[in-house]
């Protein structure tokens, strides 16, 4: 066979298949030719291989910013009370409940990871500032008439802060986690009779009691970094969705003085108890290249 068409052989048979390929080549092609076609049979097998997919390195510092939504909580109440006094609408009935509502929440996030040499488990520390608000109120079933005499008001949030750890295991370019730490919300309670007139006899009274709670934040979450052909940042850039609990469970009191009471002013309580809040959120985080 002339040697010429060596090489058109050796493609067509590289072409239908290894197996199919080593038998032409030994049968048809002479010795001096197969031996100087070998470098080629083995780069031509390599890139049937499927290129492993490049790591992902989540060490570093990255900031970023969030939106998602808060559940509403239950909060318990008492009817407002005085030592002496059967309870501010004459009859002293046991704890009550009621729900807030759920509310938007939004904010910013910054962090550090560390990646544990070249194996897939990442730790770090976290921090938030955000915003939400959740409120709610109702009527005291103590009130007397139709002008509903005195409601309870539970708020919880405004400006919150949240700073704890991290730990994850990363999979390709996934990191999924769980965290924990602080978390600082304010709380505000409080009971309000403004009606004076009909059934709702001549009193007045307001409470109320604002306090910063520091609780406990827990959750967990997947974190996806962004598929770096898509553009020249994209290898920086990660998308997140998180579960975070709020527990900032707590009782607190609020007080105040009626209108028609003489001197001494009897002070009113009344106290509360309010449970955590479930979050969720979205987010997108850069993260900086050698820091």
């Amino acid at each position: 066979m002339s040697i010429r068409f060596a090489p058109l052989l050796i493609s067509l048979a590289l072409l239908s298949g290894n197996a199919l390929a080593d038998h032409v080549i030994k049968t048809l092609v002479p010795t001096e030719v197969r031996k100087s076609y070998d470098g080629l049979l083995v780069a031509m097998s390599a890139t049937a291989l499927d290129a492993p997919e490049e790591r992902h390195d989540w060490t570093g510092l990255y900031v970023g910013g969030f939106v998602g939504g808060a559940a509403g909580t239950r909060a318990t109440t008492t009817q407002p009370n005085s030592p002496g006094n059967n309870g501010w609408n004459n009859t002293l009935e046991g704890p009550y409940s009621y729900l807030t509502k759920a509310a938007a929440m939004g904010g910013g996030t910054v962090g550090y990871n560390w990646q544990l040499g070249r194996s897939p488990y990442v730790v770090g520390i976290e921090g938030e500032l955000g915003h939400l608000g959740s409120k709610g109120s109702t009527i005291d079933p103590g009130s007397s008439g139709t002008n509903n005499d005195g409601s309870h008001e539970t708020k919880i949030g405004g400006t919150y802060g949240f700073v704890g750890g991290r730990a994850g295991y990363a999979y390709k370019r996934s990191l999924f986690f769980v965290k924990g730490g602080a978390v600082f919300l304010k709380t505000k309670t409080g009971y309000n009779d403004d009606c004076s007139t009909g059934a709702c006899g001549p009193g007045l009274l307001n409470t109320s009691a604002k306090k910063q709670a520091v609780g406990y934040g827990i959750g967990a979450g997947i974190e996806q970094a962004l598929p770096p052909e898509w553009f020249e940042q994209a290898k920086n850039i990660t998308i997140k969705v998180e579960y975070l609990y709020l527990g900032i469970e707590r009782r607190q009191t609020s007080s105040g003085t009626a209108s028609t009471d003489s001197a001494p002013l009897p002070v009113y309580v009344t106290s509360d108890r309010i449970r955590g809040i479930h979050t969720a959120k979205i987010g997108i985080n850069y993260h900086f290249a050698g820091f």
